[in-house]
């Protein structure tokens, strides 16, 4: 009988073995057929479609193109109402002319879906083919890599690869709640400070980009840089990152053939090394001190130089682009949401009770606190979505697609304006209202997301914002402190947003601050 028995077992054992491995070709077969189809439909798609040349596009000068239209410094500053126009003449996706190159803008979510569905192992991001190319180019003598900024290829995957699963773990930003509590008391006192006798502030947004540059100093350099309390290396980082950005916008138009011998590019290579050598300098310090004492214990700049390796250049690369990318971003985005929050005074109270209803009153914020902290998230991202800092996002396609109708082929340099779709009541209810609530599942007002390529303001995929977590850390820190401490109040003329360098309040963040208790 046990001989019989072991037969039956390897009977059964070989049988469900044959059958496992036939149930494995068959669901091969099928995904191959499903990726045929797939691709046929795609081609058949593409062939159908109106051909590139079709696409519409603004009249433009002779050689110039539509390169005067871009660099008219009143369409940087109001560049919504220029695409707005452009779209009600031309429809939702329209193909720019400037010298050496082209560029074709999409306004619906529906392709910005195709474009980022299709990026591909190495999505390229062609804007960032001008810090490329001034980095292994008149600055190669201080990059020792180009990071992230790389446009894409192995170069930026190995960066990426090294950095990423520290920058995106949840637990890495929010090791650094205390840190950015205190310097939210820092920020109270130079508030308190600048505050007339009726507890009014002209303009709050110069102490957020300064808020900003030290929460960044602490959480990407380890050092504490003292720009609230009126550290001149901060004032001096800050303008140079301003400027920076304003003149990168003009640069990326500029042939590169011509960029050596054109002013403006001179002077954004010089600001950007600059902020190189003012960034790398005080990376370097905070290392030397580390070496001492393990004061960086536990940092991200620790766990960087701990992965990457000591000799590798990225930690101080991805320190510097921190500081570039982060002052003018987290700075304007703090300041529209507190416009939001101000001109909304109803969804203000809100935030303040869930704050007294997790903490109380005069409550620190902590990991377990923020994690119940629903409404003071969804203002965050309601915000983002009304006003966006970036007006968009840019793609070189890997692949050849259809948008809107039109055949896009493959390396075709593509905008998608991002403010245009997460503003359009085709995919969101009263998108001119601010309505945290519409994130909230459970919430009357929440509403089922018509198309998640309509509100990408950090971006989509491998390439989606990598330093996100560490943004959003800050806005929530900033907000919850003052909120707790401040009824905050905006009395002044409706404010726009303009996209002159990093989108920006068009005017003074003037502002009054009502203690609570």
């Amino acid at each position: 009988m046990p001989v019989v028995s072991k037969l039956l077992t390897n009977l059964h054992g070989n049988r469900a073995h044959y059958c496992k491995n036939s149930i494995i070709r068959c669901q091969s077969a099928i995904a191959a057929a499903d990726t045929l189809n797939a691709n046929t439909a795609a081609i058949e798609e593409y062939s159908n479609a109106k051909p590139y040349k079709q696409i519409p596009s603004p009249k433009g000068l002779p050689i110039l193109g539509n390169l005067w239209e871009f660099t008219k410094k009143e369409n940087q500053i109001n560049a919504i109402a220029m695409h707005h126009r452009y779209v009600k003449e031309l429809g939702p996706i329209y193909k720019i002319k400037v010298p050496s190159m082209e560029f074709v803008i999409i306004t619906k979510a529906e392709d910005s879906q195709a474009m980022y569905v299709k990026d591909g192992t190495y999505p390229v991001i062609p804007t960032f083919e001008l810090f490329e190319r001034i980095r292994k180019g008149p600055l190669s003598h201080l990059y020792p890599t180009t990071g992230l900024l790389s446009t894409a290829g192995e170069e930026w995957h190995k960066a990426r690869s090294l950095v990423q699963q520290d920058l995106m773990r949840p637990k890495s930003a929010l090791f650094y709640i205390d840190d950015l509590d205190e310097i939210m008391d820092q920020f109270i006192i130079r508030v308190e400070e600048q505050l007339s006798g009726e507890r009014n502030l002209d303009d709050i947004r110069k102490i957020l980009s300064e808020y900003a540059l030290d929460a960044i100093g602490v959480m990407f350099i380890g050092s504490k840089l003292g720009v609230l309390q009126g550290s001149e290396y901060g004032k001096k980082m800050i303008e140079k990152v301003e400027k920076a950005f304003e003149l990168s916008m003009v640069a990326m138009g500029i042939p590169p053939k011509i960029a050596p011998y054109i002013p403006i590019y001179k002077e954004l290579v010089q600001h950007l090394g600059d902020i190189y050598i003012m960034s790398r300098d005080k990376i370097n310090e905070a290392i030397k001190k580390h070496e001492k004492d393990g004061s960086l214990e536990g940092t991200i700049l620790a766990k960087m130089i701990d992965r990457c390796g000591a000799d590798s250049g990225i930690p101080v690369v991805m320190a510097n682009d921190a500081m570039f990318a982060g002052i003018d971003t987290t700075g304007n985005t703090a300041s529209i949401l507190l416009y939001h929050l101000a001109t909304n005074l109803e969804k203000q109270e809100t935030l303040y009770q869930e704050i007294v209803k997790v903490v109380g009153k005069n409550g620190k914020m902590t990991e377990e606190a923020l994690a119940e902290m629903r409404y003071l998230k969804a203002c965050q991202q309601e915000s983002a979505r009304m006003a966006p800092v970036a007006l968009g996002t840019a793609r070189s396609t890997n692949q050849d697609m259809v948008m809107s109708g039109y055949q896009i082929p493959k390396g075709t340099f593509v905008i998608r304006i991002g403010f245009l779709m997460s503003n359009s009541g085709k995919y969101f209810t009263h998108p001119e209202q601010f309505l945290p609530e519409r994130w909230i599942r459970g919430c009357p007002q929440h509403e089922k997301q018509k198309n998640p390529f309509a509100n990408i303001p950090f971006g989509h995929g491998p390439r989606a914002c990598v330093g996100q977590r560490f943004a959003k850390l800050e806005l929530y820190m900033a907000v919850f402190k003052l909120i707790q401490k401040y009824k905050i109040t905006y009395k002044g003329p409706e404010l726009g947003i303009s996209y002159q360098g990093m989108g920006h309040l068009n005017g003074p963040l003037a502002l009054k601050f009502e203690e609570r208790n």
